[in-house]
């Protein structure tokens, strides 16, 4: 019993939180994370705030991949038209252009917005945070 307190005392790591938000714990350690989770308001708090990063971050993602699905789609049926109706082949086919671009540019965004996901679900805020920083110096030097 002593030992439970013990480790109740103890602050979770940032593994452990993520685990527990991810539901990947095992019962001891799930037992462990919630009893410190409880009575200590530091840890309660970033719990909710990662939670609700990450409910967030998920709804953002629906809500672009919605928006690249539609320049993908327009492309294409501005494509279709290019040929259906030849008076307007040039315009309907710089359409096609257009959109095809946006959707080529979104979904880049969308390829970067997953990946930090991914990252933070199995690093935590430090992979996050590492991949996060590589992509900035990437652009950096690109600039």
């Amino acid at each position: 019993m002593t030992e439970l307190k013990q480790e109740i005392k103890t602050h979770p790591t940032e593994n452990d939180l993520a685990g527990y938000l991810g539901k990947v714990l095992s019962g001891k350690d799930k037992e462990r994370v919630e009893a410190h989770i409880a009575g200590c308001n530091e840890c309660l708090e970033k719990a909710v705030s990662a939670y609700e990063s990450v409910k967030s971050l998920k709804k953002r993602k629906a809500n672009v991949m919605k928006k690249i699905n539609i320049y993908l789609t327009l492309a294409i049926i501005s494509f279709i038209l290019s040929f259906t109706v030849r008076q307007y082949f040039l315009q309907f086919l710089t359409a096609t252009l257009l959109l095809g671009i946006k959707w080529v540019v979104d979904s880049k965004s969308t390829k970067m917005l997953i990946m930090i996901y991914d990252a933070w679900k199995k690093g935590g805020a430090e992979e996050a945070s590492r991949i996060i920083k590589n992509i900035d110096i990437e652009h950096k030097n690109r600039l």
